[in-house]
């Protein structure tokens, strides 16, 4: 049994180093390369009449060491900001992350009642289409070098923004379609709670900073490793114990831990591990995808990627205007915030298990896979984009004739 689990985990690894070695020889984002190779190995791999591709099963320790990924992409996040900069920007984020939430969401209500005509699968559709993937844009983040960019303060806004939104969003849609769901009164106490914590991080984080501060001045790299480690499972526990995503627990420890003096040495312990279990995320990710169901949904899916990039540009740069950032800023935020991933897994699910309609699950994970190699290569080249807009916006403008009529 134990020499199944390894070869099986052991397998996994093979792969996401084919699939990384693979994006850097063309110099290409990894994300969804280990999505498709997961897809293509995983237990949804395509048959060639008597041969198998399927060699990879998603056990338990396959989805544990996914998590752990999740939980460090998300983590090293926070550290590189602090509660200090999120109560100082607080009022800039709230514009931004409150408009680019609402815009899309609405955007994607309308967009669902044209594709299905009903207002619960609109509603389900909204959910697909309308929240980013908090573990893509951290890895894009890190691989594009501007976790420390100024505008990625308003990115990690928006991503709180829309966990809040998602917890809200999920407790309210369980009521709407699932049997026995929950009562408006247990809603509303799930909203306070998911609030009251935010909240407490926020206005609390930097006397909790100094803490745990002090508990870590220790010489041992033994205790200072696994006391960072224990923080962080914990945290992602108490996080899903009051209905958050438990990566948002991790953010907000990073958040906390930044406020330290042991800021740089915790980074420079968990990148290696971010990097290894990140990439294990993305190929767990694939592995989750069925593409036996793509057929049927492929034009609903080209529609709607093209509703998510268009769309979500121009609200990306109304957000970015609202919180203050123009211009080559403005551009990043709008053309690195466009992917989606596990929360649209998520709120495809809900339709499956409600018995919605059942194109649902199949339009959420070809609209997730062609997201996850559009994205990258918008955010890499914003630049390009940005420069090209800014060509043709001056080629309109007409120079100024001061010479009088007949002159």
């Amino acid at each position: 049994m134990t020499s199944d689990v390894v070869l099986n985990v052991g397998l996994a690894f093979v792969f996401i180093s084919i699939a990384s070695w693979l994006a850097s020889r063309i110099k290409f984002s990894s994300i969804p390369f280990l999505i498709l190779f997961g897809m293509l190995v995983g237990p949804n791999a395509p048959e060639i009449q008597n041969f198998s591709l399927k060699l990879i099963s998603h056990t338990e320790s396959i989805e544990l060491l996914a998590r752990l990924g999740v939980l460090l992409l998300l983590f090293y996040l926070g550290l590189e900001f602090s509660v200090g900069k999120l109560v100082e920007t607080g009022k800039i984020l709230f514009k931004g992350g409150i408009s680019y939430v609402a815009l899309n969401f609405l955007r994607g209500l309308g967009f669902g009642w044209i594709f299905f005509n009903t207002w619960t699968e609109a509603m389900i559709f909204a959910g697909i289409t309308g929240i980013s993937s908090s573990a893509i844009i951290t890895k894009l983040l890190v691989d594009l070098k501007r976790a420390a960019n100024p505008e990625t303060e308003l990115i990690l806004g928006i991503m709180v923004f829309e966990d809040v939104f998602m917890a809200m969003y999920l407790s309210i849609l369980s009521g709407m379609v699932l049997a026995g769901g929950l009562s408006t009164g247990q809603v509303f106490l799930r909203i306070a709670i998911i609030f009251i914590f935010i909240i407490s991080v926020i206005a609390l984080g930097r006397r909790f900073g100094k803490l745990i501060e002090r508990r870590l001045n220790t010489g041992s790299a033994d205790f200072f490793s696994i006391a960072i480690f224990t923080m962080l499972l914990l945290a992602g526990i108490l996080a899903e114990e009051i209905y958050l995503a438990e990566a948002i627990g991790a953010l907000m420890l990073g958040l906390v831990l930044a406020e330290t003096v042991h800021n740089h040495r915790i980074i420079q312990m968990i990148t290696p591990m971010r990097d290894l279990f990140g990439a294990f995320f993305f190929f767990s990710f694939g592995m989750t995808i069925d593409y036996n169901t793509f057929g049927e949904v492929v034009v609903i899916a080209a529609a709607a990627v093209l509703m998510t990039v268009i769309g979500n540009i121009v609200t990306g740069l109304i957000a970015s205007w609202l919180a203050g950032y123009k211009k080559r800023r403005a551009a990043n935020v709008a053309f690195t915030i466009i992917a989606r991933g596990e929360f649209s897994l998520i709120v495809a699910s809900f339709a499956a298990a409600a018995g919605l309609n059942k194109q649902l699950a199949a339009f959420a994970a070809l609209y997730v896979l062609a997201l996850a190699f559009i994205s990258p290569a918008l955010a890499k080249n914003t630049k390009f984009f940005y420069e090209y807009y800014e060509k043709v916006k001056n080629s309109f403008k007409r120079p100024q004739n001061h010479t009088l009529p007949g002159g």
